[in-house]
């Protein structure tokens, strides 16, 4: 895993790792063999409650393909992805980290500091 620095504002750390990783992991489902697992890092847990609250609202489009944990983890925000193949876990984990970046600006404009 490629360490990265730690930011100076909200701006979060997206990663990959292994999935021994998360202690809060759910099992590997067999149906589902590929995941994804990352981790955005905030200035507080308050904010990353507030980006996982956010990006929970919308279900997964193909809940049978692609399965997705969020959770808050002290200041870090995680997110878990499994998919049934490479190709639709790519495009989910893409489309997701899209709305990631998305939920970080808005909270470094009009967060609860601002």
């Amino acid at each position: 895993m490629t360490s990265v620095a730690e930011p100076q504002s909200h701006s979060p750390i997206v990663g990959s790792q292994d999935a021994s990783a998360p202690p809060s992991a759910t099992p590997q489902d067999k149906s589902k063999p590929f995941e994804f697992f990352g981790r955005a890092t905030y200035a507080s847990h308050a904010d990353a409650c507030m980006v996982r609250d956010t990006l929970a609202v919308d279900p997964e489009l193909r809940p049978q393909q692609v399965t997705r944990a969020l959770s808050v983890e002290g200041s870090d925000f995680v997110m878990k992805f499994n998919a049934a193949d490479v190709r639709t876990l790519r495009a989910a984990v893409s489309t997701f980290c899209d709305l990631l970046a998305l939920v970080t600006r808005t909270l470094e404009m009009f967060g609860q500091g601002n």
